[in-house]
């Protein structure tokens, strides 16, 4: 009987831990649907606060750090660069020699690098330089035929009769520094008095003026006062060219160049750091350039188009010069460490004056 009993009491005990054991994973079930039902509706109500309110899901930084699109690789060149820039302008303002001016050549040539380095590399190869240079002269010519009209129509005032004398030019150039009207007057001649840089500036417009007057020598038409400005924008000053050109090379006399004649060492101006021999070769490679048609002659047209400053040839050779100077390590290409170390080079360039430039070759 004990035994029976003992089988009893033990069949009995596991049924009752069985119930509470299934109560209780019944229990925990229960709970558990709670807890997701309520993580649900919060998952819920939190991203309709973020669809409402415009809230971020990721960090600003993060994003940044790995974001690949062209704006994100924009930024993080530039604020390599600026780096770089920033670095060459903290040693230049340590050096007691340094100035003002260079710390702004800095900041200048610093913004035209990254303006000019369209595939954002860090590099200037030649192709971007050329494009650049040609850009920007072209910008300058335009600009020059805009403002001709203005200062003309400015200066044309005693009397305004569609021409500039030499005195009118006089006395605004003179009011344009500061003098007044009375002084103006009792000065139209006599420089008596006037700082050296005026007197040099007045005696070299004197004789530009003198180049550009075809018909009168005292007054200017607004084409010769084009020319007188900006000899470069002239479209009668670079035929000229052509004519003086042809009158000094064409040796047979048709109106044309022949290779031989175009490159010439005896008839050309050699520059004094080149050899005839170089400088033969380069001409021979300017003849291609130019002999448009290919019939081995250039004709006034084809001397017009290339002498033209907006003809690429122009930006490519300003902008193979430049390479050369700078391009320290020899890879073909010009990063702003080596643009900076030729700063007064690239000052005085197509690439930043073009104004400048143009005038000191004409």
């Amino acid at each position: 009987m004990d035994a029976v009993k003992d089988s009893m009491e033990y069949r009995y005990v596991r049924l009752v831990r069985l119930l509470v054991v299934k109560l209780g994973s019944s229990m925990k079930l229960h709970v558990r649907l709670r807890v997701w039902v309520a993580l649900a509706a919060t998952y819920v109500i939190v991203m309709g606060l973020v669809l409402l309110m415009q809230i971020p899901l990721r960090s600003n930084t993060l994003h940044s750090h790995y974001d690949m699109s062209a704006e994100a690789v924009m930024k993080k060149h530039n604020a390599i660069v600026k780096k770089e820039a920033d670095k060459y302008a903290k040693a230049a303002l340590r050096d007691s020699s340094a100035t003002m001016e260079e710390s702004q050549q800095i900041v200048l040539l610093t913004n035209i690098f990254k303006k000019a380095d369209t595939n954002v590399n860090g590099l200037l190869e030649l192709k971007e330089l050329s494009a650049w240079i040609s850009t920007k002269t072209k910008e300058h010519l335009t600009l020059a035929l805009r403002e001709n009209f203005f200062m003309f129509t400015a200066i044309d005032q005693n009397p305004r009769n569609g021409v500039v004398s030499w005195d009118e030019y006089h006395a605004y150039f003179l009011k344009q520094h500061g003098y007044s009207d009375e002084f103006i007057s009792n000065h139209k001649h006599n420089h008596k008095g006037m700082p050296r840089e005026i007197k040099e500036s007045i005696m070299r417009d004197k004789a530009a003026w003198s180049e550009a007057a075809r018909d009168k020598p005292d007054q200017l038409t607004i084409d010769e006062f084009l020319a007188f400005r900006h000899p470069e924008s002239s479209h009668a000053t670079i035929l000229n060219i052509v004519e003086e050109t042809l009158a000094r090379l064409d040796v047979d006399g048709d109106s044309k160049l022949t290779e031989e004649e175009f490159s010439d060492p005896e008839n050309n101006d050699v520059p004094d750091d080149m050899t005839p021999g170089e400088y033969k070769h380069e001409r021979l490679e300017e003849f291609k350039i130019a002999d448009e048609d290919e019939n081995g002659k250039i004709d006034r047209r084809e001397m017009l188009r290339y002498l033209d400053p907006r003809h690429v040839h122009h930006a490519e050779k300003d902008a193979v010069t430049l390479l050369t100077v700078a391009d320290s390590n020899q890879d073909g290409a010009l990063s702003l460490p080596e643009v900076l170390a030729k700063s007064s080079i690239f000052m005085a360039s197509k690439m930043v004056d073009v104004a400048r430039s143009f005038h000191d070759e004409f």
